[in-house]
Parts: C-alpha cells; structure tokens; sequence
C-alpha cells in the first residue's frame, strides 16, 4: 500500500499540521531554535499527524479540532524519543545523533519537557475537557512507564504480567 495515496485526502491538513510543528522552531533563545530545528526542522513521515486527521474520517471531520491534535501527537511522541534517549543515554537514532549526544543530559530532558508542554498547549486548542484530561493521563502513564522500567531494569523476578505492564507505559 503506498502512503501518498492513503495521504491525498488530508494532503492539505497534514501541510498545514506540519507547518505548525515548524512554528514552534521560532523562539527568541537561539540555542533553543536551535534544538528545536534539529529534532522538527528535520522533517519525517508525518506518520502521527497523518493518522490524527484520518482517524477525523470516520467522525466529523473537524480541522480546527483535529489540526491541534495532530501537531500534540508528534510533539508527545517527540518528547518522548527525546527523554528515552537521555535516560538510556543513546547516542543515535536512526542515524542521527541524538540530542542527549549533541547538547547533554539536562538540555536533553528540558527540551523533551518543553515539547510535552508546547504539546499540552495545542491540547488546550480543542477546549475539550476529556481530550485535556486523557492527554494528561497519558503523560502520567508515559512518566510513571519509564519511571517503573528504571526501577524494575534488574529484577529477573518479574512476571510476564509486569513486564507487559511495563513496557503499556512506555
């Protein structure tokens, strides 16, 4: 199956997704646009915002609601890349260095908590209570995830059960 295909019909929504992601590059700390370039600036699939608006496709088809959630579901999932890789100290990602190798461990965690919450911003958009509640409670399952796989890294005691439980959060 080729993806431009399944894309044609939110081909314009996902331009306007992605140029939004561009737009939080502009910040008056240069080493922050900087950062920002590097993870954003850089592009991709658009895979997370492409399946947001065509998840729109089977409800109303709403842009000034989908739009916003689009853009939160790759800066959630940015911030998360970003975290794991400082946590697991990563030196690349697919071939790219990583911003934990690039700038260090702190800058690394700010900018993924930076992204979390430019993510909550665009969250806020839909003023949607249950959408902002459910982004919450799945930062908190994100965070209490890797919290549980860094506590739980040795112990050879664990059940399948847990380890399946483990691995839901992240």
């Amino acid at each position: 199956m080729e993806l431009n295909g399944t894309y044609r019909s939110i081909q314009d929504d996902l331009s306007q997704a992605k140029e939004s992601l561009r737009s939080i590059i502009k910040v008056d700390f240069p080493w922050l646009s900087e950062q920002l370039d590097y993870v954003i600036g850089s592009g991709g699939k658009g895979i997370r915002p492409a399946l947001t608006l065509l998840s729109g496709k089977f409800y109303q088809y709403n842009l000034e609601y989908l739009l916003p959630m689009a853009v939160s579901v790759e800066l959630m999932h940015t911030a998360t890349l970003i975290h794991d890789d400082a946590i697991d100290k990563s030196m690349a990602r697919r071939g790219r260095a990583t911003i934990f190798k690039l700038w260090g461990e702190e800058p690394a965690i700010l900018l993924g908590d930076y992204l979390f919450a430019k993510a909550g911003e665009f969250v806020s958009d839909t003023q949607n209570p249950r959408v902002i509640k459910l982004f919450s409670q799945t930062l908190a399952t994100i965070s209490s995830g890797e919290l549980n796989q860094f506590f739980s890294a040795y112990n050879l005691q664990q059940t399948r059960e847990q380890y399946f439980k483990k691995i839901f959060g992240k």
